[in-house]
């Protein structure tokens, strides 16, 4: 398995010039900005007065614009973009058992997966997203089209005790798994990780297998964790405990353990999460569209637990706008919990790319800028009306700013985005197979497509 990091290098050196640049999200303020050195995938120079430039290279002017690390998505289902719009306003466990999961076993296949990642990776890049977490089924398809589009991922590949879309009656989730990983791309912008949906949908021996691949494989193990108030009750009277308390006396909580949602959580969960060093991921807008509620972000953070930020699937968001997902965490936090110091704009941002990069283990690859670091960087357009006037650049980030802000993206030294524009692949042929597919979806759904392809 390749190490991060080690991505196939730019064919020249880039040299960003001008704007104000972020170093260190929630830790330091942008200053002004002279010159960037990006050369081999990694940032050689930051902020740097030397000269001249490089022979042969490739200058961006970043004038009226901030520099700033890639944005990281710890929770997504990339490929459910294809079923975005299908079933809203609806409970959570209604809009998975009657439309979701029927919808799901009918049409997901690896061409399905590798699809509607691939609109959600194009997405993600336009909204400043350089890394993600990834669950779904057929993920070594997911895999495939983070690497068409350029992003890095972590790609975890689904665990039910349920048949699924890639194991059907006859394959196990085990052989699945297996199988997963031994077809995994070797490129170091991937990862591959292992997803038990749920405590209701996986049991103990699921959970403790799980764990134990994951152990062995050196990979992350995810889970959906106390989401809704009505999981909290069936794991309560399945085994007299709540879904934390549950899976620490499984022993398989830990830094090696990402938990999503946690929105419901006793004083005891909480000293769960603090005391097993675990990472937390907030889905606000996907919490707040569900109804499942509001987590308590801020007294997480006080006690020093690893939060970080998601989106969740682009069919209960349902966009991947993550500066719309700041701004709704921010402001969550804040209405929840009655403060207005809650979950300000640097813990905010800190969130969303540095401590993301932490719980996803890339802390020491990408998540600040500084030399010999990956250049996963995004350079925001502040000549914008809403960005005007700009008296802290962070706060405007996190409170004004929209995907749409977002000029240019890098992965690894490699231009992904350039004013705009997806670079990597056609979004208009993505958008035309995405759009006959859609019409079948549609169509076994009772709905119609107001799109042509």
């Amino acid at each position: 398995m390749s190490q991060p990091g080690m991505s196939k290098p730019s064919e020249k050196p880039i040299v960003l010039q001008n704007g104000l640049i972020l170093c260190f999200p929630g830790i330091s303020d942008p200053i002004p900005h002279t010159r960037t050195l990006i050369s081999g995938g990694s940032i050689i120079e930051i902020n740097s007065f030397q000269e001249p430039t490089p022979d042969n290279s490739r200058v961006i002017d970043c004038s009226n614009c901030l520099i700033m690390p890639g944005l990281v998505n710890c929770h997504v289902h990339a490929a459910m973009s294809l079923f975005r719009g299908l079933a809203d306003d609806i409970p959570l466990r209604t809009w998975l058992e009657q439309y979701i999961f029927p919808s799901e076993a009918r049409h997901v296949s690896p061409e399905m997966v590798r699809l509607g990642t691939t609109l959600s990776a194009i997405e993600m890049a336009l909204s400043g997203i350089t890394t993600f977490a990834d669950a779904y089924f057929f993920m070594e398809e997911s895999a495939q089209a983070t690497l068409d589009v350029g992003l890095r991922a972590t790609i975890a590949q689904g665990i039910l005790d349920l048949p699924t879309p890639d194991t059907g009656m006859k394959c196990s989730w085990k052989d699945r798994v297996s199988e997963f990983l031994q077809r995994f791309p070797s490129d170091s912008l991937i990862s591959p990780a292992l997803f038990c949906h749920s405590p209701y949908l996986c049991g103990s021996d699921t959970f403790r297998s799980a764990f134990e691949i994951s152990q062995t494989q050196g990979i992350k193990l995810f889970s959906h964790v106390s989401e809704t108030k009505t999981e909290i009750d069936e794991i309560y009277k399945l085994y007299g405990l709540s879904p934390f308390e549950w899976l620490d006396s499984l022993g398989i909580l830990g830094e090696n353990f990402v938990a999503v949602h946690g929105v419901h959580l006793s004083e005891k969960d909480c000293r769960i999460l603090m005391d097993t060093s675990l990472g937390l991921i907030h889905c606000p807008e996907s919490n707040m569209k569900l109804a499942s509620g509001s987590a308590r972000i801020n007294d997480l953070l006080q006690m020093g637990v690893k939060v970080g930020l998601g989106t969740d699937s682009p069919a209960s968001n349902n966009n991947l706008d993550f500066f719309e997902e700041m701004r709704s965490a921010s402001l969550l936090a804040k209405l929840s919990s009655n403060n207005t110091e809650a979950l300000n704009a640097r813990q905010t941002l800190f969130m969303a790319s540095t401590q993301g990069a932490r719980i996803l283990g890339l802390e020491n690859v990408i998540g600040t800028l500084v030399p010999g670091k990956q250049a996963d960087i995004v350079i925001v357009d502040l000549d914008q009306p809403h960005l005007t006037p700009l008296y802290d650049p962070v706060s405007q980030i996190v409170y004004c700013a929209k995907a749409s802000d977002v000029r240019d993206v890098l992965v690894s030294g490699r231009v992904i985005v350039r004013n705009r524009d997806i670079c990597t692949v056609s979004y208009q042929d993505v958008r035309r197979r995405v759009i006959q597919l859609a019409g079948k979806i549609g169509a076994d759904s009772g709905k119609r497509l107001f799109q042509e392809g």
